[in-house]
């Protein structure tokens, strides 16, 4: 079973193309989100979301759902969320500011950047240069080669520059860098270190410190920040993953730039409206770094779709997004310039479909009416059939799976991974959520499970349960 290590898995769902009709006018916005994200709710991809609109000059902030399945609480514009991959967009935009800035070119070498003893492996006529790692055409796959988490729930956490660097020596390119597309958590990792330890900044060196200098602070955007006070960390929503609760991710250290951004809906929504702004009106240089963010890097032909520095352009040619997801966080931030139009949904459930639900809701303020979603209610499952499944196997290969219950649902934890909720296909066979596989049971007529085999990559895996 692959780990889920990654900020971002719901870029397979690439958006659709945004209308250019005229918006509708004197909507009821609480209607349009409840058509789009009820559905969600029912199928307990997450117990509730805040959602943010900005449509040509109004704001709405539209809550949904509650803090957890089993409260009544509702979220709040209070309310902090992990933002995940959306992070990107905000390194882009540090990227973008120390062009501006002339601190470095898009065209920088990163071996140029890099500490001594540091170099990427490949050949010199072909070097990496700094945009590879924002529009992930660096060649690196999405985890470094020494990603070894000791918390299945926390995959990022204990990862430090030393190891990244080394990472960086032992990794080279898959394929000439600037190729070919393939997401990358450790490329914008790294491209956030590097611009830090690069910056000339009082502040240099301090990834965190010199996004709130240089994007935050001109922008007046508060309660946006990756290391959470005691005061924040009351205010972060409890994180969920296929209906159970699950771990915050937390400071990862030199990934944090991937995807370790935590928001409120109103900051982060006043973030997608900032880029709504054309130098010309504002004459502002952080309006202008934004600008330079958005301009197209790369076509990613496999999604249909150009990467700028963070930012991937929609089919449309006009929309503007990103998502999000950590282990108990989704994300969504959409914008369309043209119609001055702007959606952020943040919510305490780690699910592709938050994604789907952002995109419609744009579709819906931008004049059409798309259907909504139709998630897959798994139905629940009785005590007697998970009882008898419920317990650790280890398999030959050195792992143990889990097996878990909760809420009437079935989870599996491989060693150092994330609990993944399961879905029954048919008696004792289950299909992994999130990954391409499928659990068997071998049961026996009276008793508990003696072993379940894993099938994943046409590999058929048995896990023997153990007393």
């Amino acid at each position: 079973m692959n780990t889920i290590n990654t900020f971002a898995l719901a870029l397979a769902f690439s958006c659709t193309s945004y209308s250019i009709a005229q918006p509708i006018t004197d909507q009821d916005y609480s209607d349009i989100v409840a058509k789009q994200a009820q559905p969600a709710i029912d199928a307990e991809v997450f117990p509730g979301a805040m959602i943010a609109i900005y449509d040509k000059g109004q704001t709405h902030y539209i809550p949904m759902g509650s803090l957890n399945f089993d409260q009544d609480q509702s979220p709040t514009i209070d309310t902090l969320y992990e933002i995940g991959s959306i992070s990107k967009v905000i390194t882009g935009a540090l990227f973008a500011d120390a062009i501006r800035r002339d601190e470095v070119t898009r065209d920088t070498l990163v071996n140029d950047l890099l500490p001594d003893g540091t170099q990427v492996k490949w050949r010199p006529d072909e070097p990496m240069l700094l945009w590879h790692l924002t529009t992930h055409t660096s060649g690196w796959s999405t985890a470094p080669i020494n990603l070894m988490p000791a918390d299945g729930e926390r995959p990022f956490s204990g990862y430090t520059q030393d190891m990244m660097f080394a990472a960086v020596n032992a990794m080279p390119p898959k394929q000439t860098p600037g190729t070919e597309f393939e997401y990358s958590n450790f490329a914008v990792g790294l491209l956030g270190t590097l611009i830090a330890n690069n910056a000339k900044s009082e502040h240099q060196g301090d990834y965190e410190a010199l996004v709130k200098e240089r994007i935050l602070a001109p922008l007046n955007i508060d309660d946006f920040t990756i290391e959470l006070n005691d005061e924040q960390a009351k205010r972060l929503a409890p994180p969920t993953v296929g209906g159970r609760n699950t771990k915050a991710w937390g400071k990862t250290g030199p990934i944090d730039p991937a995807g370790m951004w935590v928001s409120t809906a109103p900051a982060l929504l006043k973030f997608a409206v900032a880029n709504l702004k054309s130098f010309d009106d504002s004459g502002d240089d952080i309006t202008e770094s934004l600008r330079l963010a958005r301009e197209p890097l790369y076509k990613a032909e496999q999604m249909g779709q150009q990467v700028c520095s963070g930012w991937f352009i929609a089919r449309d040619g006009q929309g503007y997004w990103h998502n999000g997801m950590t282990g108990g966080f989704s994300s969504f931030m959409g914008l369309n310039r043209e119609l001055d139009i702007a959606v952020v949904i943040l919510a305490n459930g780690a699910g592709f479909e938050t994604t789907l639900v952002g995109e419609k809701i744009l579709q819906s303020i931008a004049g059409m009416n798309p259907d909504p979603i139709a998630p897959v209610i798994a139905e629940k499952l009785d005590a007697a059939v998970t009882d008898r499944l419920v317990g650790i196997y280890h398999s030959a290969m050195g792992f143990d799976m889990t097996i878990s219950a909760s809420r009437g649902k079935l989870f599996a934890q491989l060693t150092g991974q994330q609990a993944l909720e399961l879905v029954q296909v048919e008696d004792h066979k289950f299909k992994i959520k999130l990954v391409d596989a499928q659990l068997g049971f071998d049961v026996p007529e009276d008793g508990n499970a003696t072993s379940v085999t894993l099938f994943q990559n046409g590999m058929e895996i048995k896990c023997e349960r153990k007393e």
